[in-house]
């Protein structure tokens, strides 16, 4: 007859499994040690490196958005496009904005369209590259310019304010005189500076549109070539 093991034979071979049964428990970590204790079978690496990985995600994640915003944020404040000196303009067709006698003081402002997008027609302090310089009915010089009303950030449209305090408040930029504003992220854009960007997220300048003299009208002759914003103007969205 086989020989049966006694009472502690029994107790020592309980201990002998269990004692094996935690070696695997401590290598595979808490979680895989349970799984591993329950089916008696060791751990697979692969998920105990999958686990490993996962945390990282997250952390991954955050640091790349975190360093999209770090360059966003000094590509808009630092490195705004200078409008060029001498600007090419695109040929177009011949749009009438308004009769020069509307001009009759700085800041005077007409709004017209140009190739079926908003634009706006100033009079301004002084002359700027891509303007207009013509004689009034009495003789004193009208610097005119003319801009694209569409934003070069997201494609909204920019409007003339007056208003230096509100601009200051409101968009946190301090400007001599009335500004080219965009109430959609708070884009300024600078009439006097041939509507150069300097303040929000817009970093490209408006584009401008030709001027010309008509007789006693003005008329736009052409556009800027530039690039389109980062979504374009649908028609529809307005400050």
């Amino acid at each position: 007859m086989p020989e049966r093991n006694g009472p502690d034979d029994e107790r020592a071979n309980a201990r002998a499994t269990e004692r094996a049964h935690a070696g695997e428990a401590e290598r595979a970590g808490p979680r895989e040690a349970d799984r591993a204790k329950e089916r008696g079978t060791p751990p697979d690496p692969s998920r105990r490196e999958l686990t490993a990985w996962a945390w990282r995600i997250p952390v991954l994640a955050a640091l790349g958005f975190g360093s999209w915003g770090l360059y966003e944020g000094i590509r808009t404040h630092f490195f705004k496009e200078d409008p060029d000196p001498d600007p090419t303009f695109e040929p177009g067709p011949t749009v009438p904005v308004a009769p020069l006698a509307s001009f009759d003081r700085d800041w005077a402002e007409a709004e017209f369209a140009y190739r079926y997008a908003p634009a706006i027609a100033l009079r301004l302090p002084g002359p700027v590259p891509g303007g207009l310089t013509v004689a009034g009915a009495d003789g004193e010089e009208l610097h005119l310019a003319a801009f694209s009303r569409v934003c070069t950030h997201q494609g909204c449209l920019v409007t003339l304010n007056r208003d230096v305090e509100a601009v200051a408040f409101a968009f946190n930029h301090r400007a001599d005189g009335p500004s080219l504003t965009c109430g959609c992220h708070l884009s300024v854009f600078s009439p006097d500076r041939a509507g150069r960007a300097v303040a929000g997220p817009a970093v490209r300048p408006l584009p401008r549109v030709r001027l010309e003299r008509d007789g006693d009208a003005l008329i736009a002759t052409g556009i800027e070539g530039a690039e389109p914003p980062d979504a374009p103007y649908d028609g529809e969205r307005a400050v």
